[in-house]
């Protein structure tokens, strides 16, 4: 293995303005470490940010003071940026892990554009991981080429084995933290890293330098087509991007990374998947003018006479109301009674009824969120409120528009559709809500 310091070395330049990202990980405070060494041989200058993410309590915070104190004692400035990823990725409906890196890369994008450069402690076993996620999600070769260096953006280790990194940082005594998330397999990147890559390494060693090198392929394919992209098939007016209707008639590649190009201009940067440009791909082909469907992250595209429009629409789809008795209250643009009623009154088929001491105090209405749950009345245990949308065969349209009762994530009322069996009506119950909509014109 090339010396780590050597390495980390080759990547900075005299007059650089370098910031460092560091999350007290031994990846990270190896790179710190190998930066600060590198001090000795080049002139440029050196900070540090540590991204708290809100997600590990006490623990997290203790990360961000361990590196914030590790850069002061070695003359380091370092900056803390807190954040309640939790709570921001309820409000924009992405996952845990999906918003904690939107949110980091949106603090590196801010200091890229102040002329810094940001180094980034990715190895060779996020590079694997990286490949084998977007691969199983269905990517194209976007996706297949995995981590890359660019725009400011510098991976000095990324072909720097985890095992490695280890023995860089039990050599030089370097302190880091673990961090216990990453052994819960209920993440995505963790289920690969923690159960996949290591079944793979049992049959071929050498799985995660092959990836690499799979993953450079796949980069200059990725350019291959890009450079058969003509510009002007994509175009912006009054804040919609349009795909004109040539660049359909090129070969799946390029219309794949030309549909890619437009959703990217709609300022969303996720890999699309292959599903995804299919449906796309349909619309053009077989849907009549004025055809729309609705993409992931809330961009929806049109079909129109010249192409395909790609747009977003504001809407209040992660607006809350607060549970309350009202006879005749607007709840996100639906007419709702909710009242009490006495056990001679309930009629199945006319509301819903509801035992109003089992609806929590933190009760709201709402629209979806990633890891809602749904326990249907009749039902044995909890399933997931879009697999309960599939056996509905609701669309996404549907889906985004339905009107739910929650607490948390847990689905307490499927307005007009179910109730759950947390809030059922039985012969305990003291108290009955009856929730159902009513006429819009009604006074």
């Amino acid at each position: 293995m090339e010396n780590i310091i050597e390495l980390v070395n080759s990547y900075v330049n005299n007059g650089d303005d370098i910031v460092v990202a560091v999350s007290g990980g031994v990846d990270s405070m190896v790179l710190l470490y190998s930066l600060i060494a590198t001090k000795k041989y080049k002139d440029f200058q050196l900070s540090a940010i540590t991204i708290e993410h809100g997600i590990r309590g006490k623990e997290s915070v203790a990360d961000a003071k361990f590196v914030y104190d590790y850069c002061k004692k070695n003359g380091v400035d370092a900056s803390v940026v807190s954040a309640n990823i939790p709570a921001l990725s309820k409000a924009k409906k992405q996952t845990i892990e999906e918003c904690a890196r939107n949110f980091r890369y949106q603090e590196f994008n801010k200091l890229i554009s102040m002329g810094k450069k940001v180094f980034i402690a990715h190895n060779l076993g996020d590079q694997a991981e990286t490949v084998l996620m977007h691969i199983f999600r269905g990517s194209g070769i976007d996706g297949a080429k995995g981590i890359i260096s660019h725009d400011g953006l510098i991976r000095p280790l990324l072909e720097v084995s985890k095992l490695d990194i280890y023995q860089f940082a039990k050599e030089n005594k370097i302190d880091y933290r673990e961090d216990k998330t990453n052994q819960d397999i209920g993440y995505s990147r963790n289920f690969i890293r923690n159960k996949i890559l290591p079944e793979l390494k049992t049959i071929y060693p050498n799985v995660e330098e092959n990836l690499n090198k799979f993953a450079k392929t796949a980069m200059q394919a990725e350019a291959l087509v890009s450079s058969l992209v003509d510009k002007s098939w994509i175009n912006k007016k009054n804040g919609q991007v349009v795909v004109s209707n040539n660049a359909f008639e090129q070969p799946d590649l390029v219309v794949a990374k030309v549909i890619k190009l437009a959703f990217n201009d709609c300022g969303e940067y996720s890999d699309l998947e292959s599903k995804h440009i299919k449906i796309i791909k349909d619309l053009f082909i077989y849907n009549t003018n004025g055809s729309k469907i609705n993409l992931t992250h809330g961009v929806i595209a049109e079909k129109r006479e010249n192409g395909i429009y790609f747009y977003k629409i504001d809407n209040n789809i992660d607006e809350t109301i607060e549970f309350q008795i009202s006879e005749n209250q607007q709840i996100l643009n639906q007419n709702i009674s909710v009242k009490f009623a006495a056990p001679e009154e309930v009629e199945f088929g006319d509301g819903y009824y509801l035992d109003y001491h089992k609806i929590p105090a933190n009760a709201v209405w709402r629209t979806r969120k990633d890891g809602d749950v749904f326990c249907k009345l009749g039902s044995h245990g909890n399933k997931k409120l879009n697999d309960y949308f599939t056996d509905k065969k609701l669309t996404i349209k549907e889906r985004d528009n339905q009107l739910l009762l929650a607490s948390d994530n847990k689905i307490l009322l499927v307005l007009n559709r179910d109730v759950s069996e947390y809030v059922k009506i039985d012969d305990e119950t003291s108290q009955i809500v009856k929730i159902k909509t009513i006429d819009r014109n009604i006074k």
